[in-house]
């Protein structure tokens, strides 16, 4: 009742200043004093409807501090409406206070009623911008007061209590609900005015601050107020707080991501879409027109192991410029875990692979013996999934190898397969002589060269695709011999050996 008392007085003393501007000096100066006694008048009525025994002194002992954390205090307090318990604050005050408005006048508050008074007594002309440090507070369910210094330390009693600072409030609806008309003059966290001339630079700016610094403006500052956009003057914070808590702003968008298997993702929508709201979907800043989101789940297939960034934008009558919030998809590198048993045909070099894996029916991959592809395209809906080979004597490497799009750089599982032929040979002596004639005889020989050697010499090279696999020898008269068939084959641990003894008579 007094603030809008003292709202049409100087609408009064306004309208008389229009109506009478050409009148003399002196009598101006008699009305500013008949206007400046009935102000005091005003606030000494005001002083009596606080109800406790709060009031404005002509002095204070010490300087009022700008503080936008009182601000956004007082502003919670308010939200709280009408009845309002003092316990059920994060921290009460210790008083008296003493606040400052922001026509440079002063009050000393000295209960939480009086505060509350003080609070739905403010108007866009006349409310709290500062407070006299040091003060006291007692956090809920605690009986020690904490002294408070400074700003930085009230900032720590409101992010203490979990409370939004104005920055937090500043950042959440920031371009939603109002942007600025630049250029706008901010005092950095050393206190140096900053001109911005543009909003280009004005998050550079915010990001070079503290971590606790609060928007610091030097007012008064034009502000452009959604959904149209209208230019408005601020002078205090208080101002800016009526455009914040009358800003409906942008809708809280909310989505869940649920992964259905490496490469299917459901995404489900958890907010309300209301009519009038025009929402898109995006993959990697790309907009995906075949999505529409009516709040059902819907499933997309990202099938490329990399991040994908997904967001949803929401554009509103309230919420002009849009707002959207993103998630991350990653998508990992996953090869399919090959594998493969074997076993050898009997008597034979000959050895059968079967592939099984998990998945097998979906991947094709590809038979590898030796680098050489010996069968593509096995697996998958109508591979048979098994290989044949004959091998040769020596080392072997099979595998099977495939690439996938969620395994772009391959993958592939291999053993070694080692082949070690058993040499055999058949002896015949040349009727009654000293002469014998040998034949190979065992698998693999035509594939592998070797030695005929008698008592450790040798004697002649044979096998391989050119040799007879015999072998001819006199031997002397009474003598006892070794004829061995002998060969070195890579991975077989030992000679490939096979010897006989000849005694001649």
């Amino acid at each position: 009742m007094i603030a809008i008392s003292l709202q049409k007085l100087w609408g009064r003393v306004h309208t008389l200043y229009k109506r009478y501007r050409y009148i003399n000096k002196f009598t101006l100066k008699k009305l500013i004093t008949y206007s400046k006694r009935c102000i005091v008048v005003l606030l000494l009525l005001f002083n009596s409807c606080v109800n406790d025994d709060s009031f404005f002194p002509e002095e204070t002992d010490g300087k009022i501090t700008s503080t936008v954390t009182l601000v956004t205090f007082l502003n919670h307090v308010k939200a709280k409406g009408d009845i309002v318990v003092e316990r059920d604050l994060c921290f009460s005050f210790v008083y008296p206070i003493v606040l400052g408005y922001n026509t440079d006048s002063t009050i000393r508050v000295n209960s939480f009623l009086g505060l509350v008074n003080v609070i739905a007594s403010q108007r866009n002309n006349f409310n709290i911008e500062g407070i006299q440090f040091p003060i006291e507070v007692v956090l809920r369910e605690s009986t020690t007061a904490i002294t408070i210094e400074n700003e930085d330390a009230f900032y720590d009693v409101l992010k203490e209590c979990q409370l939004n600072t104005f920055r937090d409030d500043f950042n959440t609806l920031f371009r939603q609900c109002y942007m600025f008309e630049y250029p706008i003059t901010l005092l950095d966290d050393q206190k140096v005015e900053t001109i911005l001339e543009n909003e280009e630079s004005f998050d550079p700016f915010i990001i070079d601050q503290r971590d606790n610094y609060q928007p610091d403006f030097k007012f008064p500052i034009r502000v452009l107020v959604a959904p149209d956009f209208e230019a408005v003057s601020l002078s205090t914070y208080y101002e800016f707080y009526d455009i914040i808590n009358n800003c409906v702003g942008c809708p809280n968008i909310r989505f869940d991501i649920e992964q259905l298997s490496n490469t299917r993702y459901q995404i489900i929508p958890n907010f309300e879409i209301r009519e009038g709201y025009e929402v898109s979907f995006k993959i990697n800043g790309e907009v995906i027109a075949d999505v529409v989101i009516d709040g059902n789940p819907f499933i997309r297939e990202f099938t490329s192991p990399e991040t994908y960034e997904i967001c949803i934008k929401v554009v509103t009558p309230d919420c002009p410029q849009g707002k959207k919030v993103c998630k991350e998809i990653v998508v990992a590198t996953v090869c399919p875990d090959l594998r493969f048993e074997f076993e050898r045909e009997p008597e034979t070099f000959s050895y059968n692979f079967v592939a099984d894996f998990a998945g097998i029916n979906e991947t094709t991959y590809s038979w590898i013996v030796d680098d050489q592809i010996i069968e593509d395209n096995d697996g998958g809906a109508n591979g048979d999934n098994i290989l044949a080979f004959q091998f040769t004597p020596g080392i072997h490497n099979v595998c099977i190898s495939t690439e996938t799009p969620l395994c772009p750089n391959g993958t592939e599982f291999c053993q070694e397969i080692i082949i070690c032929p058993e040499p055999f040979f058949i002896a015949e002596q040349q009727g009654n002589t000293n002469t014998y004639d040998f034949s190979g005889d065992f698998l693999g020989m035509n594939d592998i060269i070797y030695e005929w050697t008698v008592n450790g010499e040798v004697i002649e090279s044979d096998g391989g695709a050119g040799g007879d696999n015999r072998f001819t020898f006199q031997f002397d008269a009474s003598t006892s011999n070794e004829v061995c068939l002998v060969t070195e084959v890579a991975g077989c641990i030992t000679l490939v050996k096979f010897c006989m003894n000849i005694d001649i008579q």
